[in-house]
């Protein structure tokens, strides 16, 4: 297919479920998810992400060329910036949801929050560069501007957190804009042929379908009260 029907084509395996149209996430937009469950949330997002970087941005440099592995040590310094890490921020909106860093240490995801962590991991270390683009990037980070987007003025106006215990939540939903679209070109670039296109598609729509069970279970264990762990 051509470039531009492949661009179109990965936007769509995403968009066919996409995390921002699950039904917490709707509940949570409109001010009705419990205020349990933001902090559920963060939680999971927490373990999630503390376990995935930098792994799987290393795993990926491992076999990628010389434009990828650019790409993600760019990642890797913006998250490990010492003048604003991104964990800090990650922790101050823990924090303010009511949880310490000894708590979050101490504790382990949700099966689903596992399960979503693994894959990625997994497909990272173990399947070619491209099906790692297309998982870690593609499938999550890609639509992470969209989801923020529709959370946020909830957390603002009606769960009441300040700015600065949002920071991570404004802060990604513009710069993941940027790192999503770098990952397409990438992809757009290196994918020439139906083969390399048909596994970024694949490996694009797997993770799409994990990350909305990530959301599953954050729902059920911590919204509906259906124990996971």
């Amino acid at each position: 297919m051509t470039q531009n029907s492949f661009r179109a084509a990965l936007q769509g395996v995403v968009d066919a479920r996409h995390q921002a149209d699950h039904p917490l996430i709707d509940r949570w937009a409109a001010g009705e998810a419990k205020r349990e469950t933001v902090a559920g949330a963060i939680r999971e997002h927490w373990y999630w992400i503390g376990n995935l970087i930098p792994a799987a941005l290393f795993n990926i440099c491992a076999t990628a060329p010389e434009d990828v592995v650019e790409m993600e040590m760019e990642n890797y310094r913006e998250e490990t910036d010492p003048a604003n890490p991104h964990v800090e921020l990650l922790l101050r909106f823990c924090e303010a949801c009511g949880m310490t860093r000894e708590q979050l240490a101490a504790g382990r995801g949700l099966p689903t929050t596992e399960c979503w962590l693994n894959w990625e991991l997994n497909t990272s270390a173990t399947q070619h560069w491209i099906a790692g683009v297309a998982g870690v990037h593609i499938a999550s980070e890609a639509q992470e501007p969209r989801l923020f987007s529709k959370v946020l003025p909830a957390l603002r106006e009606t769960y009441r957190f300040t700015e600065h215990e949002l920071e991570y939540w404004w802060e990604h939903a513009e710069a993941d804009i940027e790192h999503g679209g770098r990952a397409f070109e990438i992809l757009v670039k290196h994918c020439d042929t139906r083969e390399k296109q048909d596994m970024a598609l694949h490996y694009a729509s797997e993770g799409a379908r994990l990350k909305y069970m990530f959301w599953d279970g954050i729902n059920l264990h911590y919204e509906v009260g259906y124990r996971l762990q």
